[in-house]
């Protein structure tokens, strides 16, 4: 049985080895793509607008500040990180009390530190709701942000990820 895709590729590398190709308006030239066969004609000028005023659509501009927030944060979370395990480092083997101090000052940094990247994630799945709502395809919709997978991927130990997770709110049922 033959593959149609590899037959279909075949013929045109034929032709194009004859130069069946060679001679076709716009050769050498940029293809205009201006047009998009899959935009309802009404929106189609407001796209052309959009385009030459080098703007974008809302939907487009807060997924890109999606994108942006969370490597903000990643990276933000990623530097204290190393900066909590070169300090801990330093006091390695120091048991004097200015020393503890310090280690019990690092530790509530660090704290404060995965505090501040959780409440970024829910921030940042706030606005991926509100960009869900607004992006016109549905398979364009975004995933929220998972804290846990998100600590795990830049190899926060679970000890911490349990230990951020703290006691039930009260608004949540009772466990049975």
């Amino acid at each position: 049985m033959v593959n149609w895709g590899e037959w279909v590729e075949q013929k045109i590398l034929e032709a194009m080895r004859r130069g069946e190709f060679d001679h076709l308006p716009g050769k050498g030239r940029p293809l205009q793509l201006e047009e998009n066969p899959y935009l309802e004609p009404g929106l189609a000028i407001a796209y052309h607008l959009l385009r030459q005023n080098d703007a974008r659509p809302e939907w487009i501009e807060a997924d890109l500040a999606i994108r942006r927030g969370i490597e903000q944060a990643r990276q933000d979370l990623r530097r204290t990180l190393q900066w909590r395990q070169e300090a801990l480092q330093a006091l390695a083997g120091k048991s004097d009390p200015r020393s503890r101090r310090e280690r019990e000052w690092i530790e509530a940094e660090w704290e404060r530190a995965l505090r501040a990247f959780a409440r970024r994630i829910a921030e940042l799945n706030e606005q991926i709701f509100l960009y869900n709502l607004k992006v016109p395809i549905y398979w364009l919709q975004r995933f929220k942000f998972d804290l846990q997978e998100e600590l795990r991927a830049l190899g926060i130990p679970e000890e911490e990820i349990r230990a951020l997770e703290g006691p039930p709110s009260s608004t949540e049922p009772p466990a049975r």
